[in-house]
C-alpha cells in the first residue's frame, strides 16, 4: 500500500501531529518523573509545602527574649538556607528579630533541603556577581556536609565553617503495627548492609524486610552513610525502595502503604515529632535507648547527631555574628524555643 499525499487533508496531518506531539510531551514528564523518583537530581525547592504537615505556630510558652545584642531584618534571614528540620531555627528567629506572626511567617523563610543549601552557600561564595540558578546564601541551617559536598566546596576553592548548635537524634522508624520496638545498631547495619532480610531475625514477623532509602546527599542519607553504617558497606537500594522526593514521602511509604508494617526507613527525631507527624509511625529504640533530650545530651542514643550553622570564609559580618549569637545562652535559649536540644548549657558544650 502505497501513501499518497493529498493537500486536502493538510488539516487532517496537521492535527494528527499536534496529536503525537502531545503525547510526546505527556511520555516526557513521566519520564522525568520517573527519573527525578528514582535517582533525585532535580529536586531543588523545599519551602514549607509539601515536607511539613504540622503548622508554624509559636508555642504555648513562647516569650520575646532578645535584648539587642545583635539586629536581623527580613532581607538578612532570606540569605539564609537550610535543610527542612532547621526550618524552625529561621522562623523564630523572625519571631524573635523581626516580629513575624503565624500568619506572616513563611515570608522570612527560604530554605531548599540540605544538598541545595549547601550548593547555594559555596557557589554564592565563589561567584558573587552572578548567581544564575543559584540562590544568593550566606549561612545555611544544616546537618553536616556529605563526601560530595566537601568535594563541591574544595573544587569551589571554598572553605567551610561548620559549628553545632543544635542536638537531635537520628531514629529508624517503623509502622506501629510492627511488634518490634528496638534494634541494635547492630541490626541496623545488617539490615542496610542486605545481611539481615527478613523481621523474624531480628524477633518479628515472618516477613520480608522493606528498607526504604533517601537520594544521595540529603541530609538523612550522609547520616545514615557516616553515623550509622561507618564502615559498613550500605547496599544499594531495590527499585521503588529509594526516596527522592523528601523526608515527607519516606514517612508516608511506611505509614500509609501496602505492606507498610514490614517496612523501615530513618529520619530525625525532631522532624518526625514536631513537622511532619503520622499517627501511624512509630520510633524504634536503639539498643534499647530512646533519643529523648536526657539521651542525647549524655550521648547514651547510639545515633546523637547535630544541626550545624555552615558559613564561608569571608562571609558577610553579620552572618558570623548570628552564629555566633545562637552559640551563646540566649542563642541557646532561641534554639530551644524552637523546640531542639540546646548544644551547651551555662557556656559550656555537652559532652
Amino acid at each position: 500500500m502505497k501513501f499518497k499525499f493529498q493537500k486536502k487533508n493538510i488539516p487532517a496531518y496537521i492535527a494528527i501531529l499536534i496529536v503525537l506531539l502531545c503525547i510526546l510531551m505527556i511520555a516526557a514528564y513521566f519520564i522525568r518523573m520517573a527519573v527525578i523518583y528514582f535517582n533525585g537530581s532535580e529536586m531543588e525547592t523545599d519551602k514549607i509545602s509539601g515536607n511539613i504537615n504540622v503548622m508554624l505556630t509559636r508555642p504555648d510558652n513562647w516569650e520575646k527574649i532578645e535584648t539587642g545584642q545583635i539586629s536581623l531584618t527580613q532581607n538578612d534571614l532570606l540569605k539564609i538556607d537550610g535543610s527542612t528540620a532547621t526550618i524552625p531555627v529561621t522562623a523564630e528567629l523572625a519571631r524573635q528579630f523581626c516580629d513575624a506572626t503565624d500568619e506572616n511567617i513563611s515570608g522570612f523563610i527560604d530554605h531548599h533541603t540540605t544538598h541545595y543549601a549547601y550548593r547555594n552557600l559555596i557557589y554564592t561564595k565563589r561567584n558573587p556577581q552572578n548567581y544564575g540558578n543559584i540562590f544568593e546564601k550566606h549561612l545555611i541551617f544544616a546537618t553536616e556536609p556529605s563526601v560530595n559536598e566537601l568535594q563541591m566546596a574544595e573544587e569551589a576553592g571554598v572553605s567551610l565553617d561548620v559549628k553545632p548548635i543544635a542536638m537531635d537524634g537520628f531514629v529508624f522508624i517503623t509502622h506501629k503495627d510492627n511488634p518490634i520496638d528496638s534494634l541494635t545498631v547492630e541490626q541496623v547495619q545488617k539490615i542496610y548492609s542486605g545481611e539481615i532480610t527478613n523481621w523474624k531475625e531480628v524477633g518479628g514477623n515472618d516477613a520480608e524486610i522493606i528498607p526504604y532509602q533517601r537520594e544521595r546527599d540529603s541530609g538523612s542519607q550522609t547520616a545514615m552513610e557516616q553515623l550509622v553504617m561507618k564502615d559498613v558497606q550500605l547496599m544499594e537500594p531495590a527499585v521503588g525502595y529509594r526516596v527522592e522526593t523528601g523526608m515527607a514521602e519516606l514517612v508516608e511509604r511506611i505509614g500509609e502503604y501496602q505492606n507498610r508494617e514490614n517496612s523501615i526507613g530513618y529520619t530525625y527525631y525532631y522532624y518526625i515529632n514536631n513537622l511532619y507527624k503520622n499517627e501511624n509511625i512509630k520510633v524504634l529504640n536503639i539498643d534499647g535507648i530512646s533519643p529523648s533530650n536526657e539521651n542525647l545530651i549524655n550521648h547514651s542514643y547510639p545515633f546523637t547527631t547535630s544541626y550545624y550553622a555552615v558559613l564561608t570564609d569571608g562571609c558577610p559580618e553579620k552572618m558570623k555574628e548570628l552564629r555566633d549569637y545562637l552559640l551563646t545562652d540566649e542563642g541557646q535559649e532561641i534554639i530551644r524555643l524552637a523546640g531542639y536540644c540546646p548544644v551547651t548549657q551555662n557556656g559550656e558544650q555537652h559532652e
